[in-house]
């Protein structure tokens, strides 16, 4: 059976895309694989009792690029995307999976120098923002909730 939000709906599948150094990928594939199951090359599952909950993968082409809007605001956010390895976290949709992608954002982000980026806004976190629950047009980092009321309830 598939959890349900407070709003009563079912979760979907949601990404989160983690963007690291380019220098630091050989640290990044170790850390990754300390805390999950390394599936296929690069390509890893984070289990919870036996059910595959994260899927964690390089995000080589870096296709998400495109649902950026090119703006002035956004010109630090793409050249910044540009030129880092990006991870892309896909969360699967029978789990919220809250718990899980911080622990593993807050993992990376606290070894090495990044950013984190969800579905719900096109706003940079940085470690700090993540722990302290910071919002950024109303909305913390991964606030899927708060995203689907604003956009919903109204």
């Amino acid at each position: 059976m598939k959890d349900k939000t407070p709003m009563n709906r079912v979760i979907t599948i949601r990404s989160v895309f983690v963007l690291l150094d380019l220098d630091s990928r050989d640290s990044i594939i170790n850390t990754i694989n300390s805390m999950c199951i390394n599936y296929k090359d690069l390509q890893w599952i984070y289990k919870n009792h036996q059910d595959s909950l994260l899927y964690i993968e390089f995000n080589e082409k870096k296709s998400f690029l495109n649902e950026i809007e090119d703006t002035d605001e956004n010109a630090f956010l793409l050249e910044r995307i540009k030129s880092d390895v990006v991870l892309q976290i896909d969360i699967s949709g029978r789990h919220p999976g809250d718990k899980e992608v911080l622990q593993i954002v807050k993992e990376l982000l606290s070894k090495f120098n990044g950013y984190a980026m969800d579905d719900y806004s096109d706003h940079l976190w940085t470690l700090e923002e993540i722990q302290n629950g910071t919002k950024y047009r109303e909305l913390k980092f991964f606030d899927y909730i708060g995203w689907y009321e604003r956009n919903h309830n109204k």
